[in-house]
């Protein structure tokens, strides 16, 4: 059953990048959504190679779908970092307009980025199972074991810390906008991230719980862009169009 839940996450991950980047179409083509898009490219895929574990099998072939999904999280994922500064200059704030503040945030997440990257020429993948669920992954715990002889894998010591980090900057912004701004929705999406992969990460149902945060997280970025790019939109708008006695007379036949 669990098989399928996260071929169902696929699925939706697959609907709503589709409809991020229409959405981007239509507001301008914003630079923050599409680096939340980029960012988000594989997110389907991360869940269709496990809901599609049990179908293939252990083994070579399910072992080298996974190194993708692995690969692109340790190097793609601290672009939502750049993405919340981005959005952040969006929609005004007046922190956010400086040049200095905004390389700041791409400082932090070049940093993150070559802080995990040496990961994916280190990949040691073991095989896990949760419910009818099988994948490769870099942790296994004993309630993931596939049978009794199989060897529990610890953490490491750093790991989810960019992945932590990451998200306080996206919920930091988030919780910006909301005061400044009255828009909640980042705020809400990254603090549902936050307690998905946080509070009830001990749980043996994290991942699972963990892949609908990042649903959440997802939704809130998109939306939020998309908002604050429309509103950017209107404003020009009424900057460019002719007002008043200036708009008449320029509709009156015989003037120049």
């Amino acid at each position: 059953m669990l098989s399928f839940v996260f071929l169902a996450y696929a699925v939706i991950h697959i609907g709503i990048w589709l409809w991020g980047w229409k959405l981007w179409a239509e507001t301008g083509r914003p630079a923050s959504l599409a680096i939340v898009l980029v960012g988000g490219t594989l997110l389907f895929y991360d869940n269709l190679r496990i809901g599609l574990g049990r179908f293939i099998g252990e083994g070579d072939l399910l072992y080298a779908l996974s190194v993708p999904a692995f690969a692109w999280h340790w190097s793609l994922l601290p672009l939502l970092v750049i993405a919340a500064g981005s959005i952040a200059r969006l929609a005004g704030l007046p922190w956010a307009q400086n040049k200095i503040v905004m390389g700041a945030f791409c400082v932090v997440a070049v940093a993150l980025s070559i802080h995990d990257i040496p990961k994916i020429f280190a990949m040691d993948l073991h095989i896990a199972c949760l419910d009818d669920t099988m994948r490769y992954t870099t942790t296994v715990k004993e309630d993931q074991l596939c049978r009794p002889t199989d060897p529990l894998v610890p953490s490491g010591a750093d790991a989810g810390t960019v992945a932590i980090i990451t998200n306080v900057f996206v919920l930091g912004v988030g919780l910006a906008l909301w005061i400044q701004r009255r828009w909640a929705w980042m705020a809400v999406g990254s603090g549902l991230m936050f307690i998905a992969a946080g509070a009830l990460g001990r749980s043996a149902y994290a991942l699972p719980i963990a892949n609908f945060g990042e649903i959440c997280i997802t939704l809130g970025l998109i939306v939020t862009c998309a908002h604050f790019a429309r509103l950017k939109q209107r404003g020009t708008a009424r900057v460019g169009a002719p007002t008043g006695a200036t708009a008449l007379q320029s509709d009156q036949p015989g003037r120049a």
